[in-house]
């Protein structure tokens, strides 16, 4: 198993320069990407350590995993609702107020939903009829980082279909309203994100409290996973650390 921690090791800070500098170039084309690697890379260095029964250091590489991830998820979702008035527009079929409004708030980490709603949709609900406005208001990397989950085949690795495509206005409705129907795809990315930030959290308030209770690792193994003769149509009790 130990064998194993290096190569992790040297992922981690792979992964985490390729963030950083998808970030500080403002491509933000692959920040999902690398940050659901970097977790997974953190979460399998975890299990190693307790797998050698090292609960200590165990915990103390996850509490670096939640320093390195969670202000670059939070940069992240934040990129994505840079301006929420967007996703208040008719051609966001299905989105829903109340989902806005809690990324919203673990964005601002504002817990008064009637004072974010007067500041971030209020107004907006009356000012979104021209998405192509809202479109060129937002930053670049916000726009790069949309179009990367709703239609990453528009995007290059320098360029995005903003700034390359020449169109009239007409057609530049067309394209954008059509963008913008997958608008369910962006609020499931952020959320998907921020089930992973408390996910990391969880993992790391249940390994403290196998330390306290004095448990082995296999011992909270059986704890926490279905025993091996249960049949597959049986409940689990497996705690997914990743998001779909």
């Amino acid at each position: 198993m130990s064998e194993v921690i290096q190569p992790l090791l040297e992922a981690e800070h792979y992964y985490q320069a390729a963030w950083d500098s998808d970030w500080n170039e403002g491509n933000c084309i692959l920040s999902r990407e690398y940050i659901l690697i970097l977790s997974l890379v953190y979460v399998t260095e975890t299990k190693c350590y307790l797998e050698l029964e090292e609960h200590e250091m165990a915990l103390k590489r996850l509490a670096e995993a939640e320093e390195i991830l969670k202000p670059r998820i939070r940069k992240y979702v934040k990129l994505l609702f840079e301006d929420p008035s967007g996703y208040l527009h008719s051609a966001c079929q299905g989105v829903r107020l109340s989902s806005i409004l809690e990324i919203l708030k673990y964005v601002t980490a504002e817990s008064n939903v009637d004072k974010l709603f007067d500041e971030h949709t209020r107004t907006a609900i009356f000012n979104t009829c021209s998405i192509e406005s809202w479109t060129d208001s937002i930053p670049l990397r916000s726009r790069n980082a949309i179009l990367a989950l709703v239609a990453p085949s528009l995007v290059g690795v320098e360029w995005t279909l903003w700034d390359r495509m020449p169109w009239n206005t007409g057609a530049r409705r067309e394209v954008i309203l059509g963008l913008m129907s997958r608008a369910n795809q962006v609020i499931a990315a952020a959320q998907s994100m921020i089930e992973l930030h408390r996910r990391l959290e969880g993992y790391r308030h249940e390994i403290n409290e196998t330390v306290r209770l004095g448990l082995s690792f296999r011992e909270w193994q059986d704890l926490v996973l279905p025993p091996k003769s249960s049949s597959e149509d049986q409940d689990s009790k497996i705690l997914l650390l990743l998001p779909a």
